[in-house]
């Protein structure tokens, strides 16, 4: 009887000390996951998927990283050479699509910084097909005194608040004559991704079985942060100005028409203090509050719709057909030849309003066209294979 006793007691005292083990490595992974989160805070630009291998197909979660800034949440990875969504795509060093722009301006050169999501990046297309590229080659060749110099900053999923940040940190740095505000119907909502990290307190979970899932699953470590998708009905929160205790915190001062208000407000003191233009492009039409807000702040607003609806007429689309300005009916993205179509749209506006001899007068001293020069970017002929599908600037429309 007193073996079975002692036996018991030893049996008693193994699991207590067990349990106060993993008590304990659990207490401490949890501390160090508080600790692990803070340091991440700090280097938050490092922490991110495997970059991709050169000619592989890439999703768009294994093209971005966690940004340093948090109110930009997440960027580019540089110096990609994937594909992604059937065409290629190549970052520079800076994160961006398209060449490498230096930082000191050369003379007689002006810049355009482009802000914007998955319209502006050029989803499923070329970076010669995008519709910036297109615009710079078309004012290379209209106003040949100055260089022409693109910065696209736009990531697939930014909104509006997101995309001022990027100006702030990133853009200013290259000191832009013009600014291009590209707006889609989800600017209001948040964002493709965003940054979780794990409650140090929360009860629904165990760090110490995550530690083993992640030895087991050989996953790399990111200090307690991690890029999350978002769903779609989450990410529709805030585009009808409601609040929702679905919004994490740290992100309710991004959504909503107040937000996006006050983040365009930020957009023209930012121009008045660094003297650079903006325009507001709509693809196709812009809602009413858009409307008004950029006529308050003097921003004029370009839309495509007029352009878009002159093609189908004259290239005979009808209702039944497909339409040939996106890239399938199943994505509303802009097909290259969407992005001609955007790129003549802006381009008229600019010559229209006079807005790119000012620009060129500002860094030549003088405003001469090439007198010969005829505009690259024509009317698109009728397309063998009539597609349609239409895009109303709802939160379905392109990311």
């Amino acid at each position: 009887m007193t073996r079975v006793r002692d036996l018991v007691l030893s049996g008693a005292l193994a699991v207590g000390a067990i349990a106060l083990t993993l008590g304990l490595l659990e207490a401490g992974l949890r501390l160090e996951a508080r600790a692990g989160a803070t340091r991440a805070e700090r280097q938050r630009g490092s922490l991110g998927a495997t970059v991709p291998a050169p000619g592989s197909r890439a999703r768009l979660g294994q093209i971005i990283r966690i940004s340093p800034n948090p109110r930009i949440v997440y960027e580019l990875v540089p110096n990609l050479d994937v594909v992604f969504v059937q065409a290629p795509l190549v970052t520079n060093a800076e994160g961006f699509r398209g060449s490498s722009v230096p930082l000191a301006r050369a003379p007689r050169t002006v810049r355009v910084v482009g802000l914007g999501d998955s319209v502006m990046f050029g989803w499923g297309v070329r970076w010669e097909d995008s519709y910036l590229a297109r615009l710079q080659a078309e004012l290379t060749s209209d106003f040949p005194a100055v260089s022409w110099e693109v910065v696209n900053t736009a990531v697939p999923g930014y909104n509006t608040a997101m995309e001022v940040e990027t100006l702030e940190e990133k853009g200013l740095r290259y000191r832009p004559d013009l600014v291009i505000l590209n707006f889609v119907g989800n600017d209001l909502g948040l964002p493709n991704f965003l940054v979780a990290q794990p409650d140090p307190l929360a009860l629904d979970r165990s760090f110490l079985l995550d530690l083993v899932r992640s030895r087991l699953d050989r996953a790399r470590g990111s200090g307690g942060l991690r890029l999350t998708p978002v769903p779609a009905d989450v990410r529709r929160l805030g585009l009808d100005g409601a609040s929702s205790e679905r919004v994490p915190p740290a992100y309710r001062d991004m959504v909503g028409l107040d937000a996006w208000r006050r983040e365009m407000g930020r957009l023209a003191a930012l121009a008045r203090a660094h003297g650079f233009e903006v325009v507001v492009l709509v693809h196709p039409e812009a809602p009413a509050f858009v409307k008004a807000t950029c006529d308050a702040l003097g921003f004029p607003v370009v839309e495509t719709a007029a352009a878009l609806r002159d093609y189908e007429r004259t290239a005979g689309v009808g209702p039944e057909d497909e339409s040939p300005l996106v890239l399938t009916p199943a994505d509303p993205h802009p097909s290259p030849l969407g992005h001609q179509i955007i790129a003549r749209v802006l381009g008229e506006y600019l010559e229209r309003s006079g807005l790119s001899r000012r620009l060129v007068a500002r860094r030549s001293g003088r405003a001469r066209r090439r007198s010969a020069s005829r505009r690259a970017l024509r009317e698109p002929s009728r397309p063998d294979r009539p597609v349609r599908t239409r895009c109303n600037g709802s939160a379905s429309c392109p990311i």
